[in-house]
C-alpha cells in the first residue's frame, strides 16, 4: 500500500510542477497543459502494477529482485506489492498425473508393465517449499512424482512374483505404495491422496500362464465343493438312517414292554379266577334256560326242555 501511495504523491508533485508558468520576474501561475496527460497515463499504467490477484484455491508466492523469496504466502483474492515484485500463483486443487507403460521388476525375474494415476496437492503451509524446490507443478510433476512413484512401484513389486502381482496380491500391492507414496511425497512438502493402477501388463505368455493357473484353481474348487457336497450328503444320510435304527429299536422295546405287561396282567388274571368265581360269573349271565342240547360224555347227557321254576 505504501507504493501506491508514494506513487500518488510523487504523480501529484509532477503534476504541480508541470503546471507552472512564470508570467513575469517574480509571479507564477498554474495551468493544464499536455506535459500532464503523460502524467496521467503514467499513473494509470502504474497503479494496476500494485495490485495483484491471486485466483481461488491457490497460494501466492511473492519474489522480490531485492529481498529474495519471500516465506509469506499470499490467500486468494487481491493483495499489493511494488512493481518490481512478481507473484507466483501455486494450486492447492488436487492434481492428477498420468503416468503410462511403467517398467517394474518382480521377485522372480519378470516385467510388468503398469499404468497408472496419481493424485495429490499443495497445501498453503508447504507452497513456499515446493516453489522452491520446483518453481512450478509441471516441473514438479516431472521431477519428483513421476521418479518417486517408479521408485516405489520397484520396491514393492520385488517383494512379489509377477502371478501373485496379477492376481490375488493386488490389494497388497496398493496399500504399500500408497504408504511408500505417503511418506516419500511428504518429504517434499506435497499431500499424497491416491494411486489407482489403470492396468498392468507382464506380456502374453504370463497372462496364460495366469489364465490356466485360475482354471485350474477354480476346477480344483470345484472338486472341493463337490466333495464337500458328496460328504454333507452322506451325514445326511447316515443321521437319517441312525435317527430311523434308534426309531425301530424304541418301537421294538415298546412293544416288547407291552407285551410283558399283557403276559403279565393275564397272568394276575388267571391266578385271580378261581373255579368259585367263575361259576358265579356264569350264573349271573344265566338267562334261566336250559339248553335242549349238551354235549358231552353220554353219561352227562342231558334231555330237558322244561324251564326251572
Amino acid at each position: 500500500m505504501i507504493w501506491i501511495i508514494l506513487t500518488i504523491i510523487v504523480a501529484l508533485i509532477l503534476l504541480g510542477l508541470l503546471g507552472l508558468q512564470k508570467n513575469d520576474k517574480y509571479t507564477m501561475t498554474w495551468k493544464l497543459n499536455k506535459k500532464h496527460i503523460f502524467v496521467l497515463l503514467s499513473l494509470v499504467i502504474l497503479v494496476p502494477g500494485f495490485i495483484i490477484k491471486v485466483p481461488v484455491n491457490s497460494v501466492g508466492i511473492k519474489y522480490s529482485p531485492f529481498t529474495g523469496t519471500s516465506e509469506t504466502t499470499l490467500d486468494e483474492g487481491f493483495h499489493v506489492k511494488n512493481v518490481f515484485d512478481k507473484v507466483y500463483n501455486i494450486s492447492t486443487e488436487v492434481q492428477t498425473t498420468n503416468i503410462e507403460n511403467m517398467t517394474a521388476q518382480t521377485q522372480d525375474a519378470q516385467y510388468v508393465n503398469t499404468w497408472l494415476d496419481v493424485k495429490y496437492r499443495v497445501n498453503q503451509t508447504n507452497a513456499f517449499l515446493v516453489f522452491t524446490q520446483f518453481r512450478t507443478l509441471d516441473r514438479m510433476s516431472e521431477t519428483l512424482i513421476t521418479p518417486t512413484v517408479q521408485r516405489a512401484l520397484e520396491s514393492v513389486t520385488t517383494k512379489y512374483n509377477v502371478i501373485d502381482i496379477l492376481g490375488e496380491k493386488r490389494n497388497d500391492i496398493y496399500k504399500e505404495l500408497q504408504a511408500t507414496l505417503t511418506e516419500e511425497f511428504a518429504k517434499s512438502g506435497v499431500e499424497f491422496y491416491s494411486v489407482s493402477i489403470i492396468d498392468m501388463d507382464a506380456g502374453d505368455e504370463i497372462e496364460k500362464a495366469i489364465t490356466a493357473e485360475a482354471v485350474a484353481k477354480k476346477a480344483v474348487e470345484t472338486a472341493e465343493q463337490e466333495l464337500l457336497k458328496s460328504q454333507t450328503e452322506a451325514k445326511q444320510k447316515s443321521v437319517i438312517a441312525k435317527a430311523e435304527q434308534e426309531a425301530a429299536q424304541i418301537d421294538a422295546e415298546t412293544k416288547i414292554i407291552e407285551a410283558q405287561a399283557e403276559k403279565e396282567a393275564n397272568e394276575l388274571l388267571q391266578q385271580s379266577l378261581t373255579e368259585n368265581i367263575l361259576m358265579q360269573q356264569w350264573i349271573n349271565k344265566w338267562d334261566g334256560k336250559v339248553p335242549t342240547y349238551y354235549g358231552g360224555s353220554g353219561a352227562d347227557l342231558i334231555f330237558n326242555t322244561g324251564t326251572v321254576e
